[in-house]
């Protein structure tokens, strides 16, 4: 390296000496650019360090062959790794190996074919396709994903998503608790949403429409149910009424009429607004009403 005396960028050079016939040749080269494109590349490379250090999901970074160029702390942590590992450059099947033998990732079922496994992996990833979802033995969930960088690297991303997949079972235990318990109902109940679509139903309702919306390619809205009502009924009702409060049209809270089935049951019919501007509609034989009235 010199030094100008101006006070300017120092200028680096590369010497090399050779001996030709008893005379030393010494050769110096600048190398300035490239010196100055490692800094700049050595600066960047900090800078995205520092980025990604506040990131919750963890990040590796594969060069062209394959070795671990870049991480984030987050990955640390989510994979079980030591830093000492992840700083020695490893390839991506030691990395993964690494993550199999900490139980980060599920166990293979054939590991003769794990190599394999990998490399299908790594190809996957390198076309942007590779997604998938860990279940490990522990009970937490990662979400992987591979995807393309520049110059033939790769880079993976994981993410632990264990909360949302819990809160995502619990949901779903729960509606089908409630579906359970409402199936329960001998009363026959539908629920339209502010728009008009069917939502929900119990099993009384089916049974007593032969309407299966689950089977359905479409929507249902509440003008499909009026059309099997109103074909499914001998007395006139007012079933314009009821289209009016399923969509919104109007600002009564509730509307009560009674309809007689083509195959003479009498039922009572009630129609009410309820949270979040959906509406209910319930359908009960006559004959309970009068008797929960007496």
């Amino acid at each position: 390296m010199l030094t100008s005396r101006s006070g300017g960028d120092p200028e680096w050079f590369e010497i090399t000496r050779r001996e030709v016939d008893g005379v030393t040749i010494h050769h110096a080269t600048c190398i300035s650019g490239l010196v100055k494109a490692e800094e700049s590349l050595r600066t960047f490379v900090q800078t995205l360090t520092k980025t990604f250090a506040h990131l919750r999901i963890g990040l590796a970074v594969f060069n062209r062959d394959d070795q671990l160029v870049l991480f984030n702390p987050a990955l640390l942590e989510l994979s079980g790794v030591p830093a000492e590992f992840l700083s020695g450059k490893p390839n991506m099947l030691s990395f993964f190996d690494q993550l199999r033998e900490n139980r980060r990732m599920p166990e293979p079922k054939n590991y003769g074919s794990w190599r394999q496994q990998i490399a299908s992996l790594a190809s996957a990833a390198a076309d942007g396709r590779y997604r998938e979802t860990w279940s490990l033995e522990d009970g937490r969930t990662y979400s992987v994903q591979g995807r393309p960088h520049p110059e033939g690297a790769t880079v993976f991303l994981f993410e632990d998503i264990s909360a949302e997949v819990s809160l995502t079972r619990n949901f779903r235990a729960e509606l089908e608790l409630s579906q359970y318990l409402l199936d329960k109902v001998e009363d026959c109940l539908v629920v339209f949403s502010p728009s008009g679509v069917l939502t929900f139903c119990n099993s009384a309702y089916r049974e007593l429409w032969q309407q299966d919306p689950d089977a359905a390619f479409a929507d249902i809205t509440v003008s499909d149910c009026l059309d099997i009502w109103r074909s499914k009924a001998k007395a006139e009702v007012p079933w314009q009424d009821f289209m009016k409060i399923s969509c919104g049209y109007t600002n009564r809270q509730s509307l009560t009429t009674r309809i007689t089935l083509n195959n003479g049951q009498r039922m009572t019919c009630v129609a009410e607004t309820i949270a979040s501007g959906a509406t209910l509609i319930c359908f009960k034989t006559l004959e309970e009403v009068t008797a929960a009235a007496q």
